[in-house]
């Protein structure tokens, strides 16, 4: 089955399913969300179905990989401490540069209705 881009695009209007942002049509990548690796659980499903097809930057489609959508959410939420331990983050958080709001995760599409 043939991937409809341009409807996947569509479905969350242009913007990232995972953080929202804004994104062109070529700059968009298709993700699967349930990881066509582990396909495997659950043999029966077809992954290319429009419910799993999810449009994606490139920055959250690289960072999530072949994760698991909770297990993206906790390695997101994970960020703010692991910078923490970053010499240049400190020192721009100890002259007022950053402002930290440790929120729960909340991926776009949980916040969005599909189109």
């Amino acid at each position: 089955m043939k991937i409809d881009r341009q409807a996947v695009y569509k479905k969350y209007n242009g913007r990232c399913a995972y953080c929202g942002k804004n994104m062109t049509f070529k700059r968009m990548q298709v993700d699967h969300l349930h990881p066509q690796c582990l396909k495997h659980y659950q043999p029966d499903l077809d992954n290319n179905r429009f419910e799993n097809l999810m449009p994606s930057c490139a920055k959250c489609n690289n960072y999530k990989g072949g994760m698991r959508l909770e297990l993206f959410r906790s390695e997101l939420q994970k960020q703010v401490s692991r910078l923490r331990n970053d010499a240049r983050f400190d020192r721009a958080l100890r002259f007022g540069q950053i402002d930290i709001e440790e929120t729960p995760i909340v991926f776009y599409f949980e916040k969005a209705k599909a189109t």
